[in-house]
């Protein structure tokens, strides 16, 4: 299992289990994140937790040896809009698409051995949702950090506005599951309504608009209908579409 997923009072605890591998991203846990952020936004679950599996690393970013095709459906408030909290618990290692995840939690929650790196201006590829940091983040201290590649302590990442909160190492999960059961004791339709009306308050980048109608065009290009429709074409004959 490339994830582990538990729910407690109303609080969905999401664990990267993948340890041996610094928590990287590879297919199968793109995939899970995705389904993970679905099966939250329908269920009952008040606030999710979000964490990689030990204290060296809450993700190394994506898998080299299986580099996954669409990163971004991982995110956070991106690949699947949710009214309810998300809370990222995160120690060691936050590196590139990792540290995506985290930005595009509601909360963050730090030991003080994280360091938080996003390496595409080293190495020279970008996917483009880390664009959307002005929004949360202080500018000119988050550019500097994006464009250098430069690891963050814990500690800086508190000072620009990354991270909320500040623990010790092997803390960041009970801290965030405490946490998380404030917040899901008080009335859910507030709590939702409350981060619905903040995130309609900052602004969206280019990419941050373009991501929800690309899953939306490739979920029209996976259908049956979109097949249908390429083997007609091809065939050259009129196309029986079934909704589906």
């Amino acid at each position: 299992m490339s994830l582990k997923i538990s729910s407690h009072d109303g609080v969905l605890l999401i664990t990267i289990d993948r340890a041996k591998q610094k928590n990287a991203l590879n297919s199968a846990v793109v995939q899970g994140l995705y389904e993970a952020w679905q099966q939250f936004a329908n269920s009952d679950d008040r606030v999710a937790v979000l964490t990689g599996d030990g204290n060296d690393a809450f993700s190394v970013g994506s898998d080299v040896h299986d580099m996954p095709g669409d990163i971004w459906t991982s995110v956070p408030n991106l690949a699947v809009p949710c009214s309810k909290p998300v809370i990222a618990a995160v120690s060691g290692l936050v590196v590139g698409a990792g540290a995506t995840i985290a930005l595009y939690s509601d909360i963050v929650v730090a030991s003080t051995s994280s360091r938080f790196v996003y390496p595409e201006a080293k190495v020279g590829l970008f996917q483009g949702v880390m664009g959307g940091f002005p929004k949360k983040l202080t500018y000119g201290p988050a550019l500097e950090w994006a464009i250098t590649g430069d690891s963050m302590t814990a500690q800086r990442a508190y000072e620009i506005g990354f991270v909320n909160h500040v623990c010790e190492p092997g803390e960041q999960v009970e801290k965030s599951m405490e946490l998380a059961r404030k917040i899901a004791a008080n009335a859910p339709l507030v709590v939702q309504t409350i981060k619905s009306i903040a995130q309609q308050t900052l602004p969206t980048s280019p990419m941050e608009s373009f991501y929800p109608q690309k899953a939306e065009l490739e979920r029209i290009a996976r259908s049956e209908d979109g097949k249908e429709g390429m083997k007609a074409f091809a065939e050259k004959r009129k196309p029986v579409f079934r909704g589906k």
